[in-house]
């Protein structure tokens, strides 16, 4: 009985935080993994009830925050992996060569952002895969509170890649938010009147 219980442990361990989805329900019981989304992508088969667990969690992330899914988002823009940040203004052209590369990816984005200083500004960091030797940053600088008649703010994304400690801007993208009455209140690539 004991080499059986240890025997199914090893079998959840393996499986890995998927448990729940790959495993019958006398397995799921013995412990309750947490799920990733790597692994449900693993491991999605197609099965109905994959189908409905994924429609929920796609129902979850519409209604608590659904900005993560749009077309220009971070996950969006690193998972078509394409030269340019969809949504955005492309600005890697616009950045000296000598800019693209240094050894800390926050102070890269900010210094081509050019944030002024006493700028509300917030910064958002993703860093991946891993956390000890991240290989890969995206950053996002939102600076508000422009003092401009038609422009209210921007939104600057850095696709930072590390290769043998110098990281190097590999995509950059600057949004648009517009003043009230000015135009659009999202951020957008279109310009403000």
């Amino acid at each position: 009985m004991k080499s059986s219980l240890k025997n199914r442990r090893l079998l959840l361990a393996a499986a890995g935080v998927l448990g729940t989805f790959m495993l019958s329900p006398a397995f799921a019981q013995l412990s309750q993994p947490r799920l990733s989304l790597r692994g449900i992508v693993q491991f999605y088969s197609g099965l109905s009830h994959q189908d409905r667990a994924i429609s929920l969690l796609q129902q979850q992330i519409d209604k608590s925050n659904p900005e993560l899914l749009q077309a220009d988002s971070i996950a969006a823009n690193v998972w078509r992996n394409s030269t340019m940040l969809v949504g955005h203004e492309d600005i890697l052209g616009d950045i000296a060569e000598a800019n693209r590369t240094g050894t800390n990816p926050i102070d890269m984005a900010m210094a081509v952002a050019n944030v002024r200083v006493g700028a509300p500004v917030d910064v958002e960091v993703f860093y991946g895969p891993g956390v000890e030797s991240p290989t890969e940053a995206m950053v996002t600088i939102t600076e508000g509170g422009l003092l401009d008649d038609s422009v209210a703010g921007f939104r600057y994304r850095f696709d930072i890649v590390n290769q043998n400690g110098q990281w190097t801007i590999t995509r950059a993208g600057r949004q648009f938010r517009c003043q009230p009455g000015r135009g659009h209140q999202d951020w957008s690539i279109e310009l403000c009147s």
